[in-house]
Order: C-alpha cells, then sequence, then structure tokens
C-alpha cells in the first residue's frame, strides 16, 4: 500500500476547512492532511518563514490555497513559493469563493497550477474539494525529479 499523499490546506474559514476535510473523509481518500489558517501559517509549515530554516516536517505534495486571509494573503504565499527553490515546482491549487477574472489572471501570472471556485451544494458538501484532490492525488502525474549529474 502506497503513502498518503500530503496536503497542505491554507484557509482562514474554518467552516470550510471542516467542509473540505468531512469531504475528504467521506470520499476515503488516502490524504495527508495539513491546516494551515492564514498565510503566516502557510509560510511556516513551507519553511519560508524569512529564517531560512527548512519546514519542520516534509514538504505537501499538493497546495490549496485561500487567496484572502488576515495578515499575509494567498497571493503572497504564492508569491513567495514560486520565488524559492524548494517549494517552486509545488503544484498550487487556489480555492476561492472569487471568479473575477482579475483574481484567477494574478493568480496564474503568480504561477497557480490551477484555480477552483468553491462551491455550497447542500446535497454533497465540499465535493468540489473532493474532487479536485481525487484529480491532484490519483490522476496527475507530477514531473519526476531533476537528476544531478554525478
Amino acid at each position: 500500500m502506497s503513502r498518503p499523499i500530503r496536503i497542505l490546506l491554507v484557509d482562514d474559514d474554518r467552516d470550510d476547512v471542516d467542509v473540505a476535510l468531512r469531504a475528504i473523509r467521506r470520499e476515503g481518500l488516502a490524504v495527508q492532511m495539513t491546516v494551515a489558517n492564514d498565510g503566516h501559517e502557510a509560510l511556516l509549515a513551507l519553511g519560508l518563514d524569512g529564517n531560512g530554516e527548512a519546514a519542520a516536517g516534509p514538504l505537501p505534495q499538493v497546495v490549496f490555497l485561500d487567496l484572502k486571509m488576515p495578515r499575509i494573503d494567498g497571493w503572497e504565499v504564492l508569491r513567495q513559493m514560486q520565488g524559492d527553490p524548494r517549494t517552486r515546482d509545488l503544484p498550487v491549487i487556489i480555492l476561492s469563493w472569487s471568479d473575477q477574472k482579475q483574481d484567477v489572471r494574478r493568480c496564474y501570472e503568480l504561477g497557480a497550477n490551477s484555480f477552483l471556485v468553491k462551491r455550497f451544494t447542500p446535497s454533497n458538501p465540499g465535493a468540489y474539494f473532493a474532487q479536485a484532490v481525487r484529480y491532484w492525488v490519483e490522476l496527475n502525474l507530477p514531473p519526476p525529479p531533476v537528476e544531478t549529474p554525478s
């Protein structure tokens, strides 16, 4: 049996986080979810807090990132991730209630891999999130690591 995929979910809305976690459990997806409540916590989890130290644990394999958060917003997290060789290649999926064209464009310009608009579906809460996780952990084939010459 393979190890669970490590996911970092960055969202300041506790209700959205709870819905996402329940959807993952309901779908039986093999993921190890870490939650950061804002951009500052995300940068700490990624080892990008400015002190030059690596993250405390292994980096996630996928980051789901909300945009509008206190302290440090998602755009700044994305900008810092793209500026660091340790996190530059991590897939980042933006999660937002916004579907504004300028928000979508800005995220892709900053290096996001996908933009997902949050949805409220009473019959299957969080289904959009579980479907996105399923794609990134089961269907997407990540690039192989860069081989260094010996």
